[in-house]
């Protein structure tokens, strides 16, 4: 029998599990390219992280061999993302039920990797369900579908062996797109945190349990908010102001720069009506002598975060995320 070979990339924000994933698959020990982590955040949940990939291999029954490869994480590895996904045939995402915005997570990953998952399809593997229930994978379910990806989705223990071959098999198979169901074409497209209860009755007689569920992928800003992103190491000071751009609170001492934080925030609104994009997320001004400054657009509120010139801008955008994602 010949030996059919599938190259399957998993990938996923940091602390989803990727390196216990493959290191659990393999059939020997796998190869990491980790790097103790630089950031007081992700120190916490874990000691590394990897910076280029990991890489394992597992052979399965019917004279198949799946490649495992590992993506980084942090986004400022993105340019791994690309090289690693060529050739690929199956694509594994790992999500962090723990985090505090797994759809924010969800929506980056899926429109980073649109162009391989429309012709290859796509498995989602959700962890750390033990230590955080909610959302329920119905919930990852339909947050993909209101994405217009028809994939399957299921809770897993990257440290399970039976769980992550389930995953892997289930990748294996042919992907073909579903029709989605009456009750998911009803949710609206605006994010929202509750959950509506509809009960309806069987032909039996008994009563139906469903539940709707509207993933919320915007980041709430509060002072608490303020309080962890001033504690990031390279971080001068933060400003939160809502989406009037009037100024809420500050840890900046400079009058000026408050008020030009708050303008910024206040004129996202009529920028988007003037241009092309859909959303404003983010603001970047660099001068040539004084801090960074980055002004993080949600919804309801703004951040503005001056930083030492020493900082990449993206790398305290990833750090700020994972922030926000796990306190």
């Amino acid at each position: 029998m010949n030996n059919v070979k599938y190259k399957v990339v998993v990938t996923g924000p940091v602390g989803a599990g990727k390196t216990t994933a493959i290191n659990t698959l393999a059939d020997k020990k796998a190869i990491s390219t980790d790097a103790n982590t630089s950031d007081a955040i992700t120190s916490k949940r874990k000691e590394t992280t990897t910076v280029a990939m990991d890489f394992g291999s597992i052979q399965l029954a019917g004279g198949i061999t799946a490649l495992l490869y590992g993506t980084p994480g942090q986004q400022r590895f993105e340019f791994m993302w690309e090289v690693l996904i060529k050739g690929a045939h199956r694509l594994i995402l790992l999500l962090d039920n723990s985090r505090n915005y797994p759809f924010r997570d969800l929506k980056y990953f899926t429109q980073v990797f649109a162009d391989f998952i429309q012709h290859n399809g796509l498995v989602v593997g959700v962890t750390w369900s033990d230590k955080k229930e909610d959302p329920p994978v119905e919930a990852y379910q339909q947050s993909l579908e209101s994405l217009k990806i028809y994939a399957p989705v299921m809770f897993v223990d990257a440290r399970s062996k039976d769980d992550m071959l389930h995953l892997l098999e289930t990748s294996l198979q042919p992907q073909t797109q579903n029709e989605s169901s009456e009750v998911t074409k009803a949710i609206s497209d605006t994010p929202v945190e509750v959950t509506d209860q509809v009960t309806e009755s069987a032909p039996d007689g008994e009563p139906i349990d469903i539940r709707l569920y509207e993933a919320q992928d915007k980041i709430q800003l509060t002072e608490k908010s303020l309080e962890l992103v001033q504690s990031i190491d390279g971080v001068t000071g933060v400003t939160l102001t809502n989406s009037m751009g009037e100024l809420l609170q500050s840890t900046i001492s400079d009058d000026q720069m408050n008020e030009f934080i708050a303008f910024l925030s206040g004129i996202v609104p009529n920028f988007e009506d003037i241009t092309d994009f859909n959303e404003v997320h983010r603001i970047m001004l660099r001068g040539p002598r004084d801090d960074n400054l980055t002004v993080f657009v949600e919804k309801e509120r703004s951040l503005g975060v001056c930083s030492e010139k020493r900082m990449s801008v993206q790398a305290l955008s990833q750090q700020i995320e994972d922030t926000l994602q796990w306190e």
